[in-house]
């Protein structure tokens, strides 16, 4: 069934139907945002949150050292051009979906974080939501917001019916969910960096 939401809802994000890699992304999406059945133990907060604090501290550190490689152009230029990223085509500096890629999971690591006391009851709402926000992030050419009217909160109530089978409204509404999300993307702003320029090599 959310199989065919698939078009629907690149539509709505402003990503064409015929990029294969997101729609992968998306239908990969929708089948892990879907209720499990299954009985997980829900460990300590402080256990949850140090594991996913290693994993932001352990990206953000690689994102420092990548960064590091500008001073150093020569190594910069022996890095990118490594076989590990695939054939070279014209003057590779840096592959950008490379540091995207850390981006998102420093932004993942801190927004599955236990930050209440007590049961969480809408952790599974904020989940949901925070997978649309992933996806809207990584692939939509839109800027995603917190507003209840905004582009990002249409995809991301498509997207809970999608994945829950029922609309969101029958849950209470996602307006807090989708400023939750909004509002840890612009706590990370001041990870964005400006486009790098590239360096000069003489012949």
């Amino acid at each position: 069934m959310s199989e065919n939401k698939i078009p629907h809802l690149l539509k709505l994000a402003d990503v064409s139907p015929t990029d294969r890699k997101a729609a992968a992304w998306l239908s990969q999406a929708l089948e892990g945002a879907q209720p499990n059945n299954r009985a997980v133990k829900r460990p300590l907060a402080t256990e949850h949150n140090a594991l996913l604090t290693d994993i932001e501290k352990t990206a953000k550190r690689l994102i420092k050292q990548i960064e590091r490689l500008r001073r150093f152009p020569f190594s910069q230029h022996t890095f990118w051009h490594s076989e590990a990223f695939g054939p070279v085509y014209g003057d590779r500096v840096e592959i950008r979906e490379v540091l995207s890629t850390l981006e998102a999971i420093v932004l993942a690591a801190d927004m599955a974080k236990d930050r209440r006391r007590g049961r969480r009851r809408e952790t599974g709402k904020q989940r949901v939501v925070d997978l649309a926000f992933g996806f809207f992030k990584q692939f939509s050419p839109l800027t995603p917001s917190g507003t209840p009217t905004g582009a990002f909160a249409a995809f991301a109530r498509e997207f809970y019916s999608a994945a829950i089978g029922h609309d969101s409204e029958q849950d209470g509404g996602l307006d807090r969910q989708i400023r939750q999300a909004a509002r840890t993307f612009i706590q990370r702003q001041p990870m964005q960096r400006k486009p790098v320029k590239k360096p000069r090599y003489s012949s």
